[in-house]
């Protein structure tokens, strides 16, 4: 109900180059949005994620702490279950002189690190 006031809001202090006043009342309108029980179940469901994962898009570190999780997440888990024991040999096979020709490049096996 209050989102069109803060959409105008924040469109009169854009015109007006009035960045942070913008920010506010950018912040406070999707607040209002999100809040609705008007809008739909899954417009709200949006909203709620958008602003957990990013605060609106104003909030850089809360995007900057899930990268920051998703990448401690993902050094985890390829310490825990790191890479494959046995990788296969490569093999190219092709025709040269009429004759078939098939070469297999051997290469030292990789080692898992023992433990965590």
């Amino acid at each position: 109900m209050l989102a069109p006031v803060h959409r105008q809001l924040r469109k009169a202090l854009e015109d007006s180059r009035n960045e942070p006043g913008k920010a506010d009342f950018y912040y406070g309108e999707m607040e209002m949005r999100r809040h609705d029980a008007e809008a739909s179940r899954g417009e709200r469901t949006l909203l709620r994620l958008y602003w957990a994962l990013s605060g609106y898009g104003l909030r850089a570190s809360r995007a900057l702490a899930w990268l920051v999780l998703a990448m401690t997440a993902t050094v985890l888990a390829m310490m825990l279950c790191g890479l494959p024991q046995a990788d296969p040999d490569p093999v190219s096979a092709g025709t040269t002189d009429g004759h078939r020709v098939i070469l297999t490049t051997r290469k030292p096996t990789p080692v898992n690190p023992e433990g965590p």
